[in-house]
């Protein structure tokens, strides 16, 4: 019998798998190899021998492991980088590059759990037991080692206990008032009513009721001397049935140092849909 022997000049597929081996039915099949040792697949078809290495330069401490990593700045520039026991020197063009030496932290035992990613520049180096560092190369002979400064994060865990924070008081710009003027400041409205205190009292069961269309106001005034900033400001409906919709729909919110000259700070309108004891932030 014959042997035959089919010419195969296209070898794209590379190396299969031993189980596609008898898929002959396959499109692919007389463009793969079963095995590729040594030799280099191209894209338009051929193949070629693998490249050889080059001596280089000796590493610093031949009696222990080292690492090269790729530094591949454009297509005409790359280095490669040799990672060795708390070292890393750098090399281009088939030579070391002059005398460059980083001091790193990495021992004999880490250079293998490296992980890293390079873009232009700056090289991002990863290991489980050291701090995110950053290689950064600012000339061809300029190389420095930094800590990588993260912008957010890292968090800690998620508090699951029973903890919890209690404020020791109310933080607010107004006390809770006991009256007119307890336990500091003064409290005064346009009706000049006596519980108008209880708009400041923090309780929505009881309440005060203003008249005088849209120019109704009450005020707080700081006791003698005092400052404070007001930059947030809340306002709760009356608890007793049939109250929530009294609630105004606009306001405004002014502040002064003097008494006199007034400055709006926050103006609402269209507060409308109020209910018993509802409590808006703005």
């Amino acid at each position: 019998m014959t042997t035959l022997y089919p010419v195969q000049d296209v070898f794209t597929r590379g190396e299969i798998s031993p189980r596609l081996h008898a898929r002959a039915s396959l499109d692919f099949y007389r463009a793969a190899l079963s095995k590729c040792e040594n030799f280099v697949t191209l894209p338009h078809g051929g193949i070629r021998k693998r490249g050889g290495t080059y001596f280089a330069g000796e590493v610093k401490i031949s009696a222990k492991k080292t690492r090269l990593i790729p530094f591949i700045f454009s297509a005409d520039q790359a280095y490669a980088l040799e990672f060795g026991d708390q070292y890393i020197r750098v090399y281009a063009y088939g030579a070391r590059v002059g005398t460059v030496e980083v001091a790193s932290p990495y021992l004999e035992a880490d250079l293998f759990e490296l992980a890293y990613v390079q873009s232009a520049d700056q090289m991002w180096i990863i290991h489980r037991d050291y701090p995110p560092k950053v290689l950064t190369r600012t000339a061809h002979t300029a190389w420095a080692l930094a800590d990588y400064e993260i912008a957010d994060g890292p968090y800690d865990p998620i508090n699951d206990t029973a903890t919890t924070l209690t404020p020791a008081s109310y933080g607010s710009f107004v006390p809770k008032m006991s009256s007119l003027t307890v336990p500091s400041g003064t409290v005064s409205s346009l009706n000049a009513t006596g519980d108008a205190w209880q708009l400041f009292d923090k309780d929505s069961k009881t309440m005060s009721v203003l008249t005088g269309g849209t120019g109704a106001w009450v005020q707080y005034r700081l006791a003698s001397s005092e400052q404070k900033v007001c930059n947030a400001y809340w306002i709760q409906a009356p608890g007793a049935a049939g109250r929530a919709e009294d609630m105004p729909t606009q306001w405004e919110v002014q502040g002064s140092n003097d008494g006199s000259t007034w400055v709006t700070i926050d103006s609402r309108q269209g507060q409308t849909g109020w209910s018993a004891s509802e409590r808006r932030y703005f």
